[in-house]
């Protein structure tokens, strides 16, 4: 009977000491939070390459309808040219989808019991960011305190990755939440204003394209044919980048709610509203990487 008892005794011990320690957590409700973050990083990584390529084919049709000698080489190294600054300015831009990725990736491996890799090197982020500005060329795009946030976010990245604590550390990540919503808002800013207004610029130059294609086609049907098949391919591709640009925002802001969900039930992560709002982030991503697919 006193080894009976003494059992008994011991369970809740052992309950006691694995909810004192976190070694009993569950966090898988954290690593699927990661894992739709690291997609949605990647997801919007085509963007930027989107953006300069945008560029590049609005120069190129320009040309093609204004230059009476046609080069496709020589307009190819021009648009490359003047399209460099769109690439040189994607390298900020490009840091903080870093950022967000390294971010997942450093909650991923705690979630799951492992000593966080920290590889990337932000040591110059500071000096971009403060290089952002809006659309008027000289409004900083981050205020300083934004700025602080996301910088702090960095090097917390860097200390954690040395460290083994486990829910500790979930907690620290997930308090960083200011600055990981800075981020997520000014790549959404750049989807929506910048990228958004590359496309369009596009869809105005296919405008006076299709006219002269139209006018082409009463001496040269076959090659005014062919170059009508080739636009509406170029239309309809350029149509579902923007719409790659709407489901971007959506599964942004399901990333916002479900951070903030998460963050507020840590210790109760099997709660049913972080469940459907996880789910509705990840319906959200499946649904922009579907979108990808076709856009790009």
């Amino acid at each position: 009977m006193r080894r009976t008892s003494i059992a008994r005794l011991r369970l809740p011990a052992v309950l006691a000491l694995c909810l004192a320690a976190a070694a009993c957590a569950n966090f898988s409700a954290v690593g699927k939070y990661s894992d739709q973050t690291k997609k949605l990083a990647a997801a919007f990584a085509p963007m930027m390459a989107g953006s300069v390529q945008s560029c590049v084919d609005n120069y190129t049709r320009k040309k093609l309808i204004a230059s009476p000698s046609f080069d496709p080489a020589q307009v190819e190294v021009q648009a490359k040219e003047r399209c460099a600054s769109i690439a040189e300015a994607n390298g900020t831009i490009a840091a903080l989808n870093d950022l967000l990725s390294q971010y997942a990736d450093t909650l991923a491996a705690l979630s799951d019991k492992k000593l966080p890799s920290y590889s990337e090197d932000f040591g110059t982020l500071k000096g971009s960011l403060a290089k952002l500005t809006r659309d008027d060329g000289s409004t900083p795009m981050l205020e300083k305190a934004q700025l602080d946030s996301v910088i702090a976010l960095g090097d917390f990245l860097a200390r954690v990755a040395t460290q083994r604590q486990q829910r500790k550390h979930i907690r620290e990540l997930l308090d960083h939440q200011d600055a990981v919503f800075v981020v997520v808002d000014t790549l959404k800013a750049y989807a929506d204003l910048n990228y958004r207004g590359y496309l369009r610029d596009e869809l105005r130059s296919m405008g006076p394209l299709r006219l002269s294609i139209e006018r082409a086609a009463k001496t040269e049907p076959l090659a005014a044919n062919a170059a009508k098949a080739a636009l509406l391919t170029e239309t309809r591709q350029v149509e579902a980048r923007q719409a790659s640009i709407d489901q971007f925002l959506k599964a942004a802001n399901r990333l916002k709610t479900s951070h903030a969900e998460l963050r507020r039930k840590l210790d109760k992560l099997d709660d049913a509203e972080l469940a459907k709002q996880l789910n509705d982030y990840a319906k959200e991503v499946a649904a922009l990487r579907k979108q990808l697919r076709d856009a790009f």
